[in-house]
């Protein structure tokens, strides 16, 4: 028989811990949702859908405690902050944490496209970074500017950009690469020295850190890990299987 919380024995008892049961929901909708506002004038949604973990539990309702994100995340988080492409209602998704300064993940980023072509309006792949932890890196730096691209509307065209650029990226390649695709510069400047791109890519590095990632490129098919650079036909067998459900 399923086991409940037993009725408090006195209506101080109940107040109590239905006050701190009301705290711990709030206080685990605030950190859950601990996401950064989206850009300006991207436009992003924060509202998403969690992958959480089933087995997480509070505990005794008595004593507070802030929860952990490693403790809740199951999978990824899936929100508009994130750049997206495909089909937003797609049974599949495929998220991908990555890194400019990564050669395997450039390759991994080419079966991801072939899949997207393939599939159509079946999958959606999601892009996450996890560069470097240094902000000083010119993985990191990579990364902001993506997401400054992202700002005006153009990452995806700038993300390819970086990673054909990979080899010899410095700081004037990126404002190079962010001329070539007639970006507004002085909005792309006033982005990377802001606080907003800068903190969606640590928002990635917390969530990776939170779900145990500790390489590139990492993949998730829905909320199923895939570790390591995948090939075609194996990630379109765990597609296939997710489609199955």
């Amino acid at each position: 028989m399923l086991k409940f919380f037993k009725r408090p024995k006195s209506p101080v008892i109940l107040f109590i811990a239905s006050s701190l049961a009301i705290f711990i929901l709030f206080v685990f909708v605030f950190f859950i949702t601990k996401i950064s506002p989206p850009l300006a004038s991207g436009g992003a949604d924060i509202r998403g859908k969690y992958y959480l973990n089933e087995n997480y539990s509070e505990g005794d309702l008595l004593i507070t405690k802030v929860p952990r994100l490693k403790d809740m995340l199951a999978g990824p988080i899936i929100s508009d902050l994130d750049p997206g492409m495909g089909n937003k209602e797609a049974p599949v998704t495929i998220v991908i944490f990555s890194d400019y300064q990564c050669g395997f993940c450039q390759k991994q980023e080419q079966t991801l496209k072939n899949l997207l072509n393939q599939y159509g309006d079946k999958i959606r792949l999601i892009w996450k970074d996890y560069p470097e932890s240094d902000e000083n890196s010119i993985s990191f730096l990579a990364a902001v500017a993506g997401r400054c691209a992202q700002e005006q509307k153009k990452f995806w065209e700038y993300h390819d950009l970086l990673f054909q650029n990979s080899g010899g990226l410095n700081s004037k390649i990126l404002f190079e690469l962010a001329r070539k695709l007639n970006l507004n510069i002085n909005q792309f400047n006033y982005c990377l020295s802001g606080s907003e791109a800068e903190q969606l890519i640590k928002d990635n590095i917390e969530e990776a850190d939170a779900l145990g990632i500790s390489g590139v490129p990492f993949i998730y098919v829905n909320d199923r890990e895939v570790m390591g650079q995948v090939d075609l036909e194996e990630l379109k067998k765990i597609i296939e299987a997710e489609l199955f459900k």
